[in-house]
């Protein structure tokens, strides 16, 4: 029993034991696994690492692969998953490199266990996932083939960069807009050569061809040699047309046509010289191709070589902070340093008048010069008269000879007598013409009307060849400084020009003797030569020197002496010697302020047709001046200063009796007088005077009371020509003021920049008199300011109105609307003969009228204020809304909206209307200023697709800006008060952050 007892007991111990064994097994083995890893955490990482350059190497040659392929085949979407993975796989890694540089400090001592075993697991892990990647590989197809893709028949002009000249950025984004429109097939970019056509239009092309909207871009550089023979070879070539076969040009011609009409295309035409006519159709190129387009760039604004433009660029010149930015840029800016430099590179930055090409190529003959001496060289050759060639200026006279050289007899005078002038130098359009008149450069057009039209379709061809440009002033033109050079080097080969320009003041008699035209305009003359040995000059240009007195036998030798211009000078008085001047055509003492009398000898001047001494110090003209039989032109005003006068001056009359009859060949006669003038007590015997003259086209003149100017149009003379038929015939031009506004100041609006040719004045009247009309009819501008009791200026009839350009209404007091239809009470169907009113307004200008209730009352007519582009609305009180729906349809070109001190004013545009979106489609500018009531300009939001500049101020009750102006594409500036702009309605952040960009507070 013992020994079952034993044996039962040992049986019950090993059940016990077994598992316990067992069980420490497991767990030791557990240990040693875990252990494992942390004892070999170095060796898995270098493992980890290996696997890891083994799949880099892996990737770099895939992608090697799809590079050497990219040209025809592409990475299929697996092969992008799988780059993927791997490149977050290298993160992965990376990861745990930095986890383990951090726990290896511990392995030599005390072991943080756990942490250890977690990394280590994690990098065995992460080596089966990278050998799992690495080998996904093979199973994946890579590329496969690209697509069959549209050629692309673009080889680019230039490589892409943002221009070192941010207007031809802006320039190319207006053209990108216009080829978009579908409405536009013909686009013509034109100014000099230099200015930067050819690299807008180079940029363009490769914007469109890399757009890939167009089947076909064609560029030919056209010759004069080729013409149409290089366009239509190149788009031959480019289609891919067959090439055998004898084919005339028409077939050929014939077969782009056809090949063309129904594709896509743009045709980009350099225009490389001086063109005649150019017919597209003779290269295929048809009208009726409904997405072909033309893009052309010349030199010259020319419809024979641009026919039918749909729309006109003209490249202007840099700006003078583009052209300085430029300038340093070519010549290192580290230059802009050097005091020595700066000055003299300002300079010829000055020279090189804004054009790039010509900043270039003197920018890189200075480029990294540092001596002075250079520089002011260069400058110093810039500014040389100079017969000989100079290399930096080369091409630009090439291309001024090339246009010279096919101008007519007539215009080549014309063209060389701008180098007189100092460079640069802006010249009133009648300026200039009265010197080419006094030079005998039209000697077949005897009178001045015909000698002024004449000269100006002169100018504007020389504008449109881009030999000339506009100046900043109305009326104003200058020829491009390079151009001046090239004319001026032109012209002193010839020794009947020879023209002798300086900016020197130590002059030497023989610098006269050998001249035919001077020029010492803005010169500090300190002294004259006494007596210059000079009959041969023509011409001397005095003006705006600082020339304060003449020898007195200056003028002794200069017989032959046609035009003499002292204008801004500060002479007090002429010598004596000015009776020398018998063949003198031209006479010019404009703003001479200190002239206070003319010399008796004035009267010898026989051959003097233009005289000009306006803004003078003169008191009252002398009486010689009515023995100047030949005299055309005599423009004349006084001043009322009579500080310097003594009594018996002050009886003098500003024109004395019978010297304007005495005139009988005037032709065009101004006379300037205050309106509050105590001297112009004879201005009725004058106005007789004035009507008894046969010849007269011009004239400006003031009729202080109605009475006269009533007896002038019935008895003159030369306005009766009006009302006959013969071409050429009735006043060419007028500036006419009837009745006296005392103690009122002038308007602050100016008609000069419409073609105010023709220009009535109407102060204070009280009634409507024929004459007026009369005068109406044939005027440009009118000005109706302080009428008593007009209540609208339909008054004056549609007739009268019709071909109006500028319109003033100032302080009338009785104007309750412009223009009233209803108390007319004329529709259009009961008289279809009568005129339009407004038909060709570009500019009104209303102000201080306190009953205006509404611009328009009654029908608009569908041409009515269809030309208006400026709107100027000031000081009405009464008026409560300014466009009704009728007259928002007919203001499609307005382009600037000035509105302001209206106390009443609530809506810009009548609200309940049905507005277009695309009203207002020109708007530019739009000024809104103390307009207390006002709460909405439009109650629906509109495109404003033209609108630039908005001007708010002391509009507080109108909220809704946001709203109206969220569309405008291309907004820049938005001036108003910060109150204002803090409490408008903003629909969402998003808006409000887009127009704060634009944002300047006032």
């Amino acid at each position: 029993m013992e020994g079952l007892a034993v044996q039962a007991a040992g049986q019950a111990a090993g059940s016990l034991v077994t598992p316990a064994v067992e069980g420490g097994k497991g767990i030791f083995n557990c240990l040693k696994r875990k252990y494992a890893y942390v004892k070999n955490i170095k060796e898995n990482m270098a493992k980890l690492e290996k696997e890891e350059k083994y799949l880099c190497d892996q990737d770099a040659d895939v992608k090697t692969q799809l590079d050497r392929n990219k040209r025809t085949k592409e990475k299929t979407n697996r092969c992008e998953t799988w780059l993927k993975e791997v490149e977050n796989m290298k993160q992965d890694i990376e990861k745990l490199k930095v986890d383990y540089k951090n726990t290896s400090t511990y392995l030599c001592g005390l072991c943080p266990f756990p942490g250890l075993l977690k990394l280590s697991k994690l990098i065995v892990k992460k080596t089966a996932e990278v050998v799992e990647l690495r080998n996904q590989i093979a199973q994946i197809t890579i590329m496969q083939e690209k697509p069959p893709a549209l050629p692309k028949p673009v080889i680019e002009k230039r490589p892409w960069k943002k221009s070192d000249q941010p207007s031809v950025d802006s320039h190319v984004q207006e053209l990108v807009e216009w080829l978009e429109d579908e409405k536009l097939k013909r686009i013509c970019i034109w100014g000099p050569p230099g200015v930067g056509k050819t690299t807008m239009m180079e940029i363009l092309h490769d914007r469109v061809g890399a757009s890939g909207k167009f089947n076909f871009t064609f560029w030919v550089t056209v010759t004069a040699e080729g013409r149409i023979r290089d366009i239509r070879d190149v788009i031959w070539r480019h289609l891919d047309l067959r090439v055998d076969g004898n084919y005339g040009a028409d077939q050929r011609a014939n077969m782009i046509s056809e090949e063309l009409k129904d594709k896509s295309y743009v045709l980009f035409l350099d225009f490389d010289g001086d063109f005649s006519v150019i017919n597209l159709r003779e290269a295929g190129i048809h009208d009726e191709h409904q997405n072909g387009k033309v893009v052309c760039a010349s030199r010259r604004k020319d419809h024979n070589i641009c026919p039918d433009t749909d729309e006109e660029m003209k490249v202007q010149r840099l700006s003078d902070e583009d052209a300085g930015n430029f300038f340093w840029k070519v010549v290192g800016s580290h230059l802009k340093s050097n005091p020595d430099i700066k000055p003299v590179a300002e300079l010829i930055i000055n020279e090189c008048g804004g054009m790039p090409r010509m900043i270039e190529l003197i920018g890189k003959r200075l480029a990294k010069v540092d001596n002075p001496a250079i520089w002011r060289d260069a400058l110093s050759r810039l500014r040389s008269p100079s017969k000989e060639r100079q290399e930096e200026l080369e091409e630009f006279y090439k291309a001024f000879k090339l246009v010279y050289e096919i101008l007519s007899e007539e215009m080549r005078p014309c063209l060389l007598y701008w180098a007189v002038f100092p460079a640069g130098y802006e010249i009133f359009q009648d300026d200039i013409i009265d010197c080419w008149r006094a030079e005998q450069f039209f000697p077949r057009l005897r009178k001045l009307p015909m000698t002024r039209d004449r000269g100006h379709a002169i100018l504007d061809q020389f504008v449109k060849k881009s030999l000339l440009e506009k100046g900043r002033k109305w009326g104003h033109f200058k020829m491009y400084e390079f151009y001046q050079r090239a004319a001026l080097r032109i012209a002193n080969r010839d020794e009947n020009f020879n023209f002798f320009v300086t900016e020197d003041e130590n002059i030497i008699e023989e610098d006269w003797e050998c001249a035919r035209r001077v020029s010492l305009i803005r010169i500090r003359l300190s002294t004259l030569p006494k007596r210059p040995q000079c009959c041969g000059i023509l011409t001397l240009l005095l003006r705006e020197s600082s020339l304060t007195e003449f020898p007195t036998e200056f003028f002794g030798y200069m017989c032959g002496l046609q035009v003499l211009n002292l204008n801004e000078t500060r002479i007090a008085a002429l010598p004596s010697s000015i009776c020398s001047l018998l063949n003198l055509k031209g006479l010019f003492l404009r703003d001479c302020s200190q002239l206070v009398q003319l010399p008796s000898q004035i009267g010898d001047l026989r051959s003097l047709e233009i005289l000009d001494i306006r803004h003078t110090g003169l008191y009252s003209l002398p009486v010689e001046i009515g023995e100047l039989a030949n005299l055309k032109c005599l423009r004349v005003s006084f001043t009322e200063d009579i500080g310097n006068h003594n009594h018996i001056e002050e009886m003098k009359p500003m024109i004395p009796s019978n010297v304007i009859a005495r005139l009988s060949k005037l032709e065009e006669l101004s006379i300037g007088v205050s309106h509050n003038s105590s001297r112009y007590q004879n201005a009725a015997e004058i106005a007789h005077e004035i009507s008894q003259l046969e010849e007269l086209t011009t004239l400006c003149f003031f009729f202080p009371e109605m009475e006269f100017f009533q007896a002038f149009i019935q008895c003159s003379k030369s306005w009766k020509r009006n009302d006959t038929f013969s071409v050429g015939n009735g006043f060419r031009s007028f500036s006419i003021i009837v009745g006296c506004q005392r103690n009122s100041s002038a308007s602050e609006f100016s008609v000069l920049e419409c073609s105010a040719e023709k220009h009535l004045r109407f102060l204070a009247g009280d009634e409507f008199p024929d004459a007026i009309s009369q005068v109406l009819k044939q005027a440009k501008a009118f000005e109706l300011l302080g009428h008593k009791t007009a209540t609208s200026l339909s008054v004056f009839h549609a007739d009268n109105l019709q071909g109006l350009e500028a319109c003033i209404v100032e302080e009338c007091n009785e104007m309750e609307s412009i223009i009233d239809r209803d108390r007319t009470g004329i529709t259009f169907q009961q008289d279809d003969s009568r005129g339009v009113e407004f038909e060709r307004l570009k500019s009104l200008h209303i102000k201080n009228l306190p009953k205006l209730k509404g611009i328009w009352r009654g029908s608009i007519e569908s041409k009515s204020l269809c030309s208006l582009t400026t709107l100027t609305l000031k000081g009405c009180h009464s008026i409560v809304m300014l466009f009704s729906q009728g007259m928002v349809i007919r203001l499609s070109l307005l382009q600037k909206l000035h509105v302001e001190d209206c106390c009443k004013m609530k809506e810009i545009i009548e609200d309940g209307n049905i507005v277009e979106s695309h009203a207002f489609p020109k708007l530019k500018t739009l000024q809104l200023r103390d307009l207390p009531e006002l709460c909405s300009i439009s109650h629906v939001s509109l495109q404003w697709p033209s609108l630039e500049t908005i001007w708010i101020k002391a509009c507080m009750k109108m909220r809704n800006l946001p709203h109206t102006v969220q569309s405008a594409s291309k907004l820049r500036i938005i001036q108003c008060t910060e109150d204002w702009w803090n409490q408008q309605d903003w629909p969402n952040d998003s808006i409000k952050d887009g127009l704060r960009k634009f944002l300047s507070f006032i």
